[in-house]
């Protein structure tokens, strides 16, 4: 019979359906005891079939409402100096350790078993430290690889299903679409059930770089678990009401397009190309209206506090309304009046900011959404660049990357200027296609009207006047951040540029002129010799030649100290030699003792290209 001593022991007889398989073949049976527990060996106690556990019998009553109802209650048990505990072996001995006060961990593959454990068992520190860790884990606004990975997130959904609780599905569902791209690119995406996704889609933080992207992880959804649904005579209905969350009006015309013949997706895509040309103002039959929507909400791109790009790219039929709208708090657009005015930015595409006097003040705030930090909204053709980085400006305070490729309204040095509003862009993308490159044919200010319907937006561009650039130079404030600037293919840039570039981007290390067929060799020298942090530069196809080479085979002051610049001291080594992209393909200028004189200095270059060059 037990005794109420302080040294009062009980065996506890834990049985190990599987047991780790280990190349010595043991006894079945373990005796551990809790005076050892800072050094169990788990791996060596889980190969056993049976673990009898020596405890503390007033601990476990103290620490455990179960033990304690069982010990000191009018049960058999309590008189007994054993007694056999069925639990998960692995689970019970992680739970015994919090017990007696050792050190535990929880995480994502461990949190549900002491959940589980400690609900049952009735350790309510144990309990506490679980909901502490999910609530903190589930809520954090850290980036990064989530910490609690699909499999388990689908396993702790369920477990909150079968309990009755409206907490853990919430909570799991939350956490599922804040970290919705994550999600997609498991390889337990297809396991999530359709209840957790369909929930997760309607959730108001479901976070995405782009409505493509949820369109197309539907789908992939759809058609693995396609049996599933059919199996559950669920298929069509489920299959409808979930592809209805998409909006169709933000998909690309080609992704929409290319769906067409999706089983699970033709109707939502035709739809979709619908949605397209009427914002497009191409309309398939005279009569359809560009304000055929219910709800604005469909208009609206989707932003959360967790955004941290917004990918916009190959949406013709995005503009600055549309921007303007995503911005907006979802409240207002059942405001009579700022709905009234929404309808003007979208019946008005001209210039959507000037309706801003329409409406009072006070209703027309935008939100900010401190974690963006990308935007790409290249091939957006009808996008007026300069209220977008309005709205970027405003909305997007911590913006560091700016692509706006294949735009052929925007002119560089003005773009430039309108980027100064945004302090901490750190790079820009202004490609454009340069392939095939037909000087006489192609023009990056006149090319717009052939490649777009007639806008009466007024095109973002300016002509190259010396006096337009050097009024920029004047008046332009220097762009500390910019440090990787891609403008391959324009032809719009020309050596006044580069020297404003030289004078505004004074951290530039990366420069891409790829296809610039307007620069000639004195410009692309002139920059290298001004940007001293440059250390990767891509001139392919460029008049790139002797005087570049000069300029970076010569010694260079010390970058550390500016002020080496006029007191004369140079470093031994020349620019080139810092150099890690090396690209000048194409370029006719250059001679053989030149390029391997060139050569000769390049210590760290690690991407060279030396294609079709007058040397190879």
């Amino acid at each position: 019979m037990a005794s109420s001593s302080d040294d009062d022991y009980v065996i506890l007889f834990c049985t190990n359906p599987n047991p780790i398989e280990t190349e010595t073949a043991g006894e079945k049976e373990i005796l551990i005891s809790t005076r050892d527990i800072h050094s169990w060996d788990f791996p060596t106690i889980l190969s056993f079939q049976t673990v009898k556990v020596q405890a503390h019998r007033n601990r476990l009553i103290e620490q455990s409402s179960y033990f304690h109802g069982l010990f000191s209650g009018s049960f058999s048990e309590s008189c007994l100096d054993s007694i056999s505990v069925k639990w998960k072996v692995d689970a019970f001995l992680h739970i015994l350790k919090h017990i007696y006060g050792c050190p535990l961990n929880v995480t994502s593959n461990k949190f549900l078993p002491l959940y589980e454990g400690s609900l049952f068992f009735g350790v309510e520190t144990l309990l506490l430290k679980c909901n502490r860790w999910f609530s903190e884990v589930s809520s954090s606004h850290e980036f990064g690889s989530p910490q609690i990975q699909l499999d388990d997130l689908i396993e702790i959904w369920k477990f909150g299903l079968e309990h009755a609780s409206e907490v853990i599905p919430e909570t799991c569902t939350s956490y599922l679409a804040r970290n919705f791209m994550w999600a997609m690119s498991s390889k337990f995406f297809e396991d999530v059930p359709y209840d957790m996704l369909l929930s997760c889609v309607k959730h108001p933080e479901l976070t995405i770089d782009s409505e493509m992207h949820l369109a197309d992880a539907l789908v992939h959804w759809l058609e693995t678990n396609i049996e599933i649904l059919e199996s559950e005579r669920k298929a069509e209905s489920n299959c409808s009401h979930i592809l209805k969350q998409i909006r169709p009006s933000l998909l690309p015309l080609w992704f929409a397009a290319g769906k067409r013949n999706s089983c699970h997706f033709c109707e939502v895509a035709e739809e979709n190309v619908d949605s397209i040309f009427r914002l497009t103002n191409i309309p398939l039959v005279s009569s359809l209206n560009v304000l055929g929507y219910q709800e604005l909400n469909h208009l609206r791109i989707r932003l959360t506090e967790y955004s941290k790009r917004v990918n916009l790219s190959g949406s013709p039929q995005i503009t600055s309304a549309i921007i303007l709208l995503s911005v907006l708090h979802s409240s207002y657009m059942i405001e009579p009046m700022l709905r009234k005015s929404v309808n003007k930015f979208l019946i008005n595409p001209e210039h959507p900011m000037r309706y801003k006097s329409a409406v009072p003040q006070g209703l027309l705030q935008t939100l900010s959404f401190e974690a963006v930090q990308e935007v790409d909204f290249s091939k957006c053709q009808r996008l007026h660049v300069e209220d977008a980085i309005e709205c970027f400006c405003n909305s997007f305070p911590s913006l560091k990357i700016l692509r706006a490729a294949y735009l052929l309204n925007i002119n560089t040095t003005s773009f430039l200027k309108l980027v100064q509003k945004c302090p901490l862009v750190s790079e820009i993308d202004l490609t454009v296609d340069i392939t095939p490159l037909i000087p006489a044919l192609v023009s990056t200010e006149s090319s717009s009207s052939a490649m777009t319907p007639p806008i009466s937006e007024k095109p973002f561009s300016v002509k190259h006047r010396a006096g337009d650039v050097i009024s920029l130079y004047e008046y332009g404030s220097p762009l500390s951040n910019i440090r990787k600037l891609t403008l391959e293919g324009r032809t719009d840039v020309c050596d006044l540029d580069l020297m404003y570039i030289s004078k505004i981007c004074v951290s530039l290390y990366h420069l891409n002129l790829k296809g610039c067929i307007s620069v000639t060799d004195d410009g692309i020298s002139d920059v290298i010799r001004r940007c001293l942090k440059l250390n990767s530069i891509v001139v392919c196809n460029t008049s790139f030649g002797k005087n570049s080479v000069l300029a970076l085979s010569s010694a260079i002051p010390n970058i550390g100290d500016l002020t080496a610049v006029h007191s004369g001291k140079k470093h031994l080594n020349s620019l080139v030699s810092n150099f890690q992209v090396l690209h000048m393909g194409g370029c006719k200028g250059i001679n053989e003792s030149s390029l391997l004189e060139l050569m000769s200095q390049t210590q760290h270059v690690n991407s060279l290209c030396l294609r079709d060059t007058e040397s190879c």
